[in-house]
């Protein structure tokens, strides 16, 4: 009873202390996450230079690196990114993920910029949100289109960069934003 007791103590042990970044590798996580982000607004740019102006005017701006998978029913994905209060000059890393429900198929890559123009959606973002939509995408390579209806549809311009992959679908989906409070200081 005392060894099993020692043995189950000692594997979550084990277990949290995998589990904790240390200074070094939460360092490089970030930088990697910055410089995603840095390059993916440059490239959105490049395509759009209205962007910079919208950013440049905006309380705040979060990037995501995403990741989405769709079979005929039922579709997942997530990410990673950064989100910077340009008030503060604060830095809250974030992770996405999203649940889809409905037709389509595919496998793309993006990275989805949300410039947020008002109070309301920033500290909605901050704290980590969910979010329902019902929407319909199509994308091949770098090319996508999209629509959806959203319940943060005010106080934001979104823009998508393709990179990768090919989709169609056309479902329900919701996203849930969480902070990562191990790289958010």
């Amino acid at each position: 009873m005392k060894t099993s007791l020692l043995l189950i103590v000692v594997s979550l042990s084990v277990i949290v202390g995998c589990s904790t970044m240390t200074p070094v590798e939460k360092e490089q996580k970030r930088s990697e996450i910055d410089v995603m982000a840095e390059s993916a607004i440059a490239d959105l740019v490049e395509q759009s230079p209205e962007i910079q102006a919208k950013i440049d005017g905006s309380l705040a701006y979060a990037i995501a690196d995403m990741k989405l998978t769709k079979i005929p029913v039922v579709g997942a994905g997530g990410g990673q990114g950064v989100l910077v209060d340009k008030e503060t000059q604060q830095r809250i890393y974030f992770t996405v993920s999203r649940f889809d429900l409905g037709g389509g198929w595919g496998v793309r890559a993006y990275k989805a910029l949300l410039v947020i123009e008002s109070q309301k959606v920033l500290e909605r973002a901050r704290d980590g949100t969910w979010e329902f939509q019902a929407g319909a995408e199509a994308s091949a390579g770098s090319a996508s289109a999209e629509g959806s209806s959203s319940g943060l549809s005010k106080g934001f311009s979104m823009y998508v960069l393709s990179e990768a992959g090919a989709s169609v679908t056309v479902t329900a989906r919701v996203i849930r934003i969480k902070v990562n409070n191990e790289l958010t200081e």
